[in-house]
Protein backbone atom coordinates (compact mmCIF):
# COMPACT_ATOMS: atom_id res chain seq x y z
CA UNK A 1 0.00 0.00 0.00
CA UNK A 2 1.08 3.40 -0.89
CA UNK A 3 -0.96 5.35 1.61
CA UNK A 4 -1.82 3.21 4.31
CA UNK A 5 -4.08 5.66 5.68
CA UNK A 6 -6.51 6.43 3.01
CA UNK A 7 -6.08 2.81 0.92
CA UNK A 8 -6.72 0.68 3.92
CA UNK A 9 -9.71 2.79 5.15
CA UNK A 10 -11.16 2.54 1.47
CA UNK A 11 -10.79 -1.29 1.06
CA UNK A 12 -12.96 -1.48 4.91
CA UNK A 13 -15.71 0.64 3.22
CA UNK A 14 -15.27 -2.27 0.26
CA UNK A 15 -15.81 -5.06 2.77
CA UNK A 16 -12.09 -5.97 3.96
CA UNK A 17 -12.15 -7.15 7.68
CA UNK A 18 -9.25 -5.36 10.14
CA UNK A 19 -7.41 -5.82 12.79
CA UNK A 20 -5.61 -3.27 14.62
CA UNK A 21 -3.04 -4.17 17.70
CA UNK A 22 -1.71 -0.91 19.41
CA UNK A 23 0.99 -3.36 21.63
CA UNK A 24 1.96 -5.35 18.69
CA UNK A 25 2.11 -2.20 16.27
CA UNK A 26 0.12 -4.26 13.68
CA UNK A 27 -2.69 -3.55 11.07
CA UNK A 28 -4.45 -6.88 9.47
CA UNK A 29 -6.75 -6.03 6.42
CA UNK A 30 -8.64 -9.15 5.29
CA UNK A 31 -5.75 -11.50 7.56
CA UNK A 32 -2.66 -10.48 5.91
CA UNK A 33 0.05 -7.81 7.58
CA UNK A 34 -0.49 -4.31 6.22
CA UNK A 35 1.83 -3.17 9.45
CA UNK A 36 3.62 -5.57 11.64
CA UNK A 37 5.58 -4.94 14.53
CA UNK A 38 5.55 -1.39 13.31
CA UNK A 39 7.17 -2.71 9.97
CA UNK A 40 5.31 -1.14 7.09
CA UNK A 41 5.78 -0.29 2.92
CA UNK A 42 4.77 2.84 2.18
CA UNK A 43 3.59 6.01 3.43
CA UNK A 44 1.56 6.84 6.78
CA UNK A 45 0.28 10.23 7.97
CA UNK A 46 2.11 13.11 8.23
CA UNK A 47 3.29 13.59 12.03
CA UNK A 48 1.59 16.48 13.62
CA UNK A 49 2.13 17.78 17.52
CA UNK A 50 1.02 16.39 20.51
CA UNK A 51 -1.96 18.89 20.77
CA UNK A 52 -3.49 18.53 17.23
CA UNK A 53 -2.99 14.54 17.00
CA UNK A 54 -4.89 14.15 20.38
CA UNK A 55 -8.03 17.16 19.09
CA UNK A 56 -8.01 15.22 16.28
CA UNK A 57 -8.19 11.91 17.95
CA UNK A 58 -10.96 13.25 20.20
CA UNK A 59 -13.31 14.44 16.66
CA UNK A 60 -12.78 10.86 15.36
CA UNK A 61 -13.73 9.23 18.60
CA UNK A 62 -16.86 11.61 18.31
CA UNK A 63 -17.48 10.89 14.93
CA UNK A 64 -17.07 6.72 15.86
CA UNK A 65 -18.55 6.93 19.02
CA UNK A 66 -22.18 8.47 17.32
CA UNK A 67 -21.63 5.93 14.27
CA UNK A 68 -24.31 3.65 12.71
CA UNK A 69 -24.07 -0.51 13.99
CA UNK A 70 -24.46 -3.32 11.70
CA UNK A 71 -24.18 -6.93 12.02
CA UNK A 72 -20.44 -6.67 11.01
CA UNK A 73 -19.46 -4.08 13.52
CA UNK A 74 -21.25 -5.81 16.54
CA UNK A 75 -20.03 -9.01 15.41
CA UNK A 76 -16.16 -8.04 16.26
CA UNK A 77 -14.27 -9.95 19.15
CA UNK A 78 -12.18 -6.43 20.85
CA UNK A 79 -13.07 -2.81 20.17
CA UNK A 80 -10.80 -0.75 22.08
CA UNK A 81 -13.12 2.17 22.38
CA UNK A 82 -16.86 2.05 23.38
CA UNK A 83 -19.62 3.25 20.61
CA UNK A 84 -23.22 4.01 21.91
CA UNK A 85 -25.70 1.21 21.53
CA UNK A 86 -28.05 1.92 18.38
CA UNK A 87 -31.03 2.81 20.93
CA UNK A 88 -28.98 5.63 22.58
CA UNK A 89 -28.25 7.20 18.91
CA UNK A 90 -30.38 10.39 17.90
CA UNK A 91 -32.23 10.83 14.54
CA UNK A 92 -29.57 12.96 13.26
CA UNK A 93 -27.11 10.14 14.07
CA UNK A 94 -29.07 7.56 12.34
CA UNK A 95 -29.55 9.79 8.95
CA UNK A 96 -26.29 11.12 9.10
CA UNK A 97 -23.79 8.89 10.56
CA UNK A 98 -21.01 6.62 9.50
CA UNK A 99 -20.58 3.20 9.10
CA UNK A 100 -19.61 1.75 12.69
CA UNK A 101 -16.52 0.04 11.24
CA UNK A 102 -15.50 2.68 8.75
CA UNK A 103 -15.61 4.83 11.92
CA UNK A 104 -13.60 2.11 13.85
CA UNK A 105 -10.65 1.52 11.34
CA UNK A 106 -10.51 6.02 10.76
CA UNK A 107 -10.12 5.97 14.89
CA UNK A 108 -7.79 3.47 15.44
CA UNK A 109 -5.62 3.41 12.25
CA UNK A 110 -5.28 7.19 12.87
CA UNK A 111 -4.05 6.48 16.49
CA UNK A 112 -1.97 3.60 15.30
CA UNK A 113 0.13 6.11 12.60
CA UNK A 114 0.24 9.06 15.37
CA UNK A 115 2.19 6.36 17.64
CA UNK A 116 4.60 4.62 14.85
CA UNK A 117 5.31 8.54 13.05
CA UNK A 118 5.90 9.58 16.90
CA UNK A 119 2.77 12.38 16.70
CA UNK A 120 1.74 10.86 20.25
CA UNK A 121 4.24 11.29 22.67
CA UNK A 122 3.59 9.63 26.29
CA UNK A 123 5.82 12.81 28.11
CA UNK A 124 3.65 15.36 26.04
CA UNK A 125 -0.15 14.24 27.19
CA UNK A 126 0.43 12.27 29.99
CA UNK A 127 3.81 12.42 31.81
CA UNK A 128 3.37 10.19 35.34
CA UNK A 129 0.39 8.56 34.35
CA UNK A 130 -0.88 5.26 33.29
CA UNK A 131 -3.70 6.80 31.33
CA UNK A 132 -4.60 9.53 29.53
CA UNK A 133 -8.36 10.54 29.43
CA UNK A 134 -9.68 13.02 27.07
CA UNK A 135 -11.45 16.10 29.21
CA UNK A 136 -14.35 16.38 26.29
CA UNK A 137 -14.85 12.72 26.19
CA UNK A 138 -14.65 11.15 29.37
CA UNK A 139 -15.34 7.71 27.73
CA UNK A 140 -11.91 8.26 25.55
CA UNK A 141 -8.99 6.43 27.38
CA UNK A 142 -5.97 5.97 25.41
CA UNK A 143 -3.60 3.36 27.82
CA UNK A 144 0.08 4.02 28.25
CA UNK A 145 0.91 0.55 27.43
CA UNK A 146 -0.52 1.44 23.54
CA UNK A 147 1.84 4.38 23.49
CA UNK A 148 5.33 3.31 24.65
Amino acid sequence: MENIYNEAIQKVKEGARFRINFEKRSLKIDGKYVIKNGEYEGTLLTPTDSDATISYVEALYNRYRHSIPSERSEGQRKTYFQALPEQELSDEDMFYGERREEAQIKLELYILCAILNGSLKWDEIAKDKWFWQSPRHSSLILLKQWIE
